[in-house]
């Protein structure tokens, strides 16, 4: 289950980015980085607000067996919610703005290489969404998610392997 949405969600970035070219894809890669900086600056404040509003199921949570040993998964699965919505909105409003200088890159003839560079960028963006969703799965306490996470050693990779992304997720305090 894990995998094929892996597969099919790093096409569809990768798509993407061979549509767009490099020029594109790392200003996308560029806003996707500046949403999680601002993200990390006021996602611990803005916490303890969402917490009416993103209510975590806790009579199931205690009944459910976790794929992956997480220490509160309630205050984690409160911290990334927060800290999601606001890598979201940051992210939409940077789109907005690039958006506005589709007519400066329209111009362009995009060759191989920036087609192939654009598809590589693009694909490190899915990387970040794919361990995000990840993460947030193995928060929730769902006994079918759980089993299919534990069975799928790709997407445990995705949460616990990558390189300072992993380290920075687990992190958020």
């Amino acid at each position: 289950m894990y995998l094929l949405f892996i597969i099919i969600v790093l096409l569809l970035f990768a798509m993407t980015g061979f549509h767009r070219g490099w020029n594109v894809s790392a200003l996308h890669l560029g806003s996707t980085f500046f949403s999680l900086w601002v993200a990390t600056q006021f996602y611990q404040p803005l916490s303890h607000y969402f917490r009416l509003f993103i209510p975590y199921p806790r009579t199931v949570a205690y009944d459910t067996q976790f794929a992956m040993d997480i220490a509160q998964p309630e205050v984690r699965f409160n911290y990334v919610i927060v800290f999601l919505l606001l890598v979201m909105i940051v992210k939409t409003m940077l789109y907005f703005v690039i958006g506005g200088f589709n007519g400066v890159f329209a111009l362009q003839r995009l060759g191989w290489s920036s087609r192939i560079i654009g598809a590589c960028l693009a694909c490190c963006s899915g990387i970040i969404f794919i361990h995000f969703t990840c993460y947030v799965t193995a928060l929730y306490p769902n006994e079918m998610m759980q089993y299919a996470l534990a069975q799928s050693q790709v997407a445990q990779w995705f949460i616990n392997g990558i390189p300072f992304l992993s380290e920075f997720t687990l992190n958020l305090k």
